[in-house]
């Protein structure tokens, strides 16, 4: 499984711009529709309507998205095997930096349009029918809703820098999401993360991020109220960082003198036997 981070959600974008995208999800329910339940077609609406950011790739975690159409986890685990079936949808496992299992990605997949689709019937099926069926009807209907919620994108869909700690990637831990959602948006977040990883990879400990959980809660309460006193004169970003490493460096230095004081004393121990 590949590491979540931004470079790997960009990676999977599956089309150059929203109308190709809108164009294949429409394809898709033009032929499909039919086939589907009404929970699987919410579950593919929400992940079309998720999927703008990086185009073609919704990282919506599956009790997001139970929550937002109001079903549960395990029908929403149904909805997406289904859409993957019929080759809509990609998932795609990820895992966060400490190894366990992330968030899915969920690509859109190419589809047929519409247009392209009534190119290649016979003329006999594509004049024969006289008035719309049903089918058709409903998916008009969805597309023409989705093309509403389009054009009023600015009023009714957050824009990134509006976006709260909850649209997060998972391999930020949750205890850090929650002691800088107060103040920050997700992109600054997930910006000031970032910076924790540079300073994790700078030292040689082979341990994990956990561990150093404490240090990193520490060093953010400490900059933001060096921020509120007016102490802050580069950046948030910059002064946190050198916060981070500063308390890295104690941490790991506490660490060894301890050990170095415990090894000592078993040596001179040991020396201490031999000599009785």
């Amino acid at each position: 499984m590949e590491k979540l981070n931004y470079d790997t959600i960009q990676k999977y974008q599956s089309f150059k711009t929203i109308d190709e995208m809108d164009q294949s999800v429409r394809g898709f329910l033009y032929k499909h529709k039919a086939e589907l339940s009404e929970g699987t077609l919410a579950v593919l609406h929400l992940i079309w309507k998720h999927s703008v950011k990086v185009i073609g790739v919704s990282f919506a975690k599956y009790d997001y998205i139970a929550e937002q159409v109001k079903l549960s986890k395990r029908t929403v685990i149904r909805a997406v095997k289904v859409l993957e079936e019929k080759g809509i949808v990609k998932k795609v496992p990820t895992a966060r930096m400490n190894g366990k299992q992330g968030v899915n990605l969920l690509v859109i997949q190419a589809f047929e349009s519409i247009e392209a689709m009534k190119s290649t019937m016979s003329p006999q099926a594509v004049t024969a029918p006289v008035t719309p069926n049903k089918t058709e009807n409903k998916q008009s209907s969805l597309c023409e809703k989705k093309t509403k919620e389009r054009n009023n994108v600015g009023a009714s869909e957050p824009t990134l820098h509006e976006l709260d700690a909850s649209y997060l990637p998972d391999f930020i831990p949750e205890e850090f999401k929650k002691a800088a959602q107060p103040f920050l948006n997700a992109v600054d977040i997930h910006h000031l993360w970032n910076r924790v990883i540079m300073v994790y990879n700078k030292f040689d400990h082979g341990r994990p991020m956990d561990d150093f959980m404490d240090c990193i809660i520490s060093a953010f309460k400490q900059t933001v109220f060096a921020k509120k006193m007016g102490k802050i004169h580069t950046t948030f970003e910059g002064y946190f960082y050198r916060i981070v490493h500063e308390s890295f460096t104690v941490k790991l230095r506490r660490e060894r003198k301890g050990k170095l004081f415990w090894e000592l004393h078993d040596f001179f121990s040991r020396e201490e036997s031999v000599k009785n």
